[in-house]
């Protein structure tokens, strides 16, 4: 597989607009103090990782759903080896977070994302320690746990992880590797972890943050875009502004992130209102 050279202008002027807003809003929100904290409009690295996985979930779900999901009704392939060169396939969803993942660990930022389960298919995912604890805490609430690393002394948010979707059941209830076998779609299979070395972050931190990860779902689906192309005539879908619901089809980088727009606008919008008004 030939590297991608991802079109990062593209993808980084889809959150010019965000970042705007997001300055807009810490600027002109009431001070109740004037501190020097305060002026560098921080938010807290839990805010901040709380809006990363709102953004995440909805590029994952749209992912397995309208990609894995109504691929495989077309015919597409996606196989946990789609990265060997002798293999034409798409990522399964916990491997195109992975690769997102690789993909933040490359960059500057001081962040990272890890996808873990008490019930892995891979044992390297499999929670430990003090993580295992807040996950059996999060089963009990199904709400999110976030924490200091004693040993790291990094800042870490976990975010359930349900089964959204069919396909993701049927692949760890059928995987050769599973270690449970009786998922159902809802259930709590695993746990997105957040981790960063601060405490608060600025808006100039947090836009990096975003655009960042947004590069990394560029760089995914750009290697996954190239695959296809290696496919024959026939079994190769168009790529375009058209998703595999309506037929043969792969959307391009823009229609992607078009939707995934759709998607995450009106909460990440909501979220950064709310914290304005504080």
């Amino acid at each position: 597989m030939s590297a991608v050279r991802p079109p990062v202008k593209f993808w980084t002027f889809t959150v010019l607009a965000g970042a705007a807003l997001l300055v807009y809003l810490f600027a002109t929100a009431p001070e109740a103090l004037t501190s020097e904290r305060s002026q560098k409009h921080t938010m807290s690295t839990e805010e901040a990782m709380t809006i990363l996985a709102q953004e995440n979930d909805f590029t994952r779900t749209l992912f397995t759903k309208e990609i894995v999901g109504k691929g495989k009704a077309q015919g597409l392939k996606f196989d946990e080896a789609w990265a060997d060169a002798n293999v034409i396939a798409g990522p399964l969803p916990a491997l195109f977070l992975r690769g997102v993942a690789d993909e933040l660990s490359m960059s500057d930022l001081p962040i990272q994302l890890y996808l873990g389960s008490d019930f892995p298919i891979e044992s390297s995912n499999k929670f430990k320690s003090l993580q295992l604890e807040k996950f059996k805490a999060m089963r009990l609430t199904l709400e999110p746990q976030h924490f200091i690393d004693p040993d790291t002394g990094e800042h870490v948010s976990m975010f359930p992880d349900f089964a959204s979707a069919p396909a993701c059941v049927s692949c760890h209830n059928e995987h050769v590797r599973t270690t449970k076998s009786d998922w159902v779609l809802g259930d709590l299979m695993g746990a997105t972890t957040w981790s960063y070395p601060e405490d608060s972050v600025t808006t100039d931190e947090f836009m990096s943050m975003v655009v960042e990860y947004r590069k990394g779902v560029e760089s995914v689906w750009g290697q996954y875009l190239e695959e296809l192309e290696e496919l024959g005539d026939g079994q190769r879908p168009e790529i375009g502004d058209k998703w595999p619901s309506n037929g043969l089809y792969i959307p391009d980088h823009t229609a992607l992130r078009d939707s995934i727009d759709q998607l995450a606008s009106g909460p990440l919008f909501m979220a950064l209102m709310e914290k304005a008004a504080l």
